[in-house]
């Protein structure tokens, strides 16, 4: 029997904007999975709440029917995916509410969750204030999160962005060699810590990729520019971190380079 490599949860509610996360797996070689499972939120048409309290009430027509277009729009998405790659597991779960995706997560089974979400602005992407991706990082383990207006260049090879700390870095980077195709890794760093990252970087042995360094100055904003180029760019984040390469970075950016175009993997 073939090793399970890992699981995928994709969050739908029959919108564009979500239906958008499937193209990182039906489009892209970034992603590694082996089992797909479709997680879709039905909103009610007209939800009633009982008295004061919180308790959603369904009409049971409404809601009936609306679980039967569900379902059909799933069969749509199992299909294209499996007409992308018959060999990939699908399964599926029809839920009414977002809580649903906490109690979903906690069986432990999801390796990591994909959302795709439409920001009014930019700042949003970065500092989070998106309600929807704030609700999913903290629910989830790790999560991808997409812009809406994510696009991949199949001509060219996939970058993948850390923030340099000597704490399990090593770790951090075989943990996701397992779950994405990945040709060059870059790590972004302070000038503190610029002997230690040379030491790691001649110590660290990997020939399936490059690594390689950037410095968080003023230059950092047209060095990424210059290495999106040549590269579909991949950022991590890592929640438990009070400071963040994004905290330092805002310090030097105008932000264009954040312009609703790149993903980014949140892990805590």
């Amino acid at each position: 029997m073939t090793k399970i490599k890992n699981k995928i949860l994709i969050l739908l509610d029959g919108s564009e904007e979500f239906e958008n996360s499937l193209n990182i797996l039906t489009e892209t070689n970034i992603l590694n999975s082996d089992q797909i499972v479709l997680f879709f939120v039905l909103n009610p048409f007209n939800p009633v709440t009982k008295g004061q309290e919180k308790e959603v009430l369904y009409n049971d027509f409404v809601h009936d029917h609306g679980r039967r277009l569900a379902t059909l729009y799933i069969e749509k998405i199992e299909s294209l995916i499996h007409s992308k790659n018959l060999n990939i597991e699908v399964s599926h779960n029809i839920v009414n509410s977002y809580e649903n995706i906490q109690r979903r997560i906690a069986l432990g089974d999801i390796d990591i969750a994909i959302c795709s979400v439409q920001f009014s602005n930019k700042l949003d992407y970065i500092f989070r204030k998106s309600k929807k991706i704030n609700y999913f990082i903290n629910k989830s383990k790790n999560i991808l999160v997409l812009p809406y207006d994510f696009t991949h260049n199949p001509n060219h090879k996939n970058n993948f962005i850390i923030p340099y700390s000597e704490f399990a870095i090593e770790n951090t980077i075989n943990k996701y060699l397992n779950y994405f195709n990945f040709d060059r890794i870059t790590l972004l760093y302070d000038r503190k810590s610029s002997l230690d990252l040379d030491n790691f970087i001649l110590e660290f042995s990997d020939k399936k990729f490059t690594l390689e360094k950037i410095e968080i100055n003023s230059e950092i904003y047209k060095n990424l520019m210059e290495l999106s180029k040549e590269y579909n760019l991949m950022f991590f984040k890592e929640m438990s971190k009070k400071i963040t390469f994004l905290d330092n970075f805002k310090k030097f950016s105008n932000y264009s380079l954040f312009t609703k175009k790149i993903p980014v993997l949140f892990n805590k």
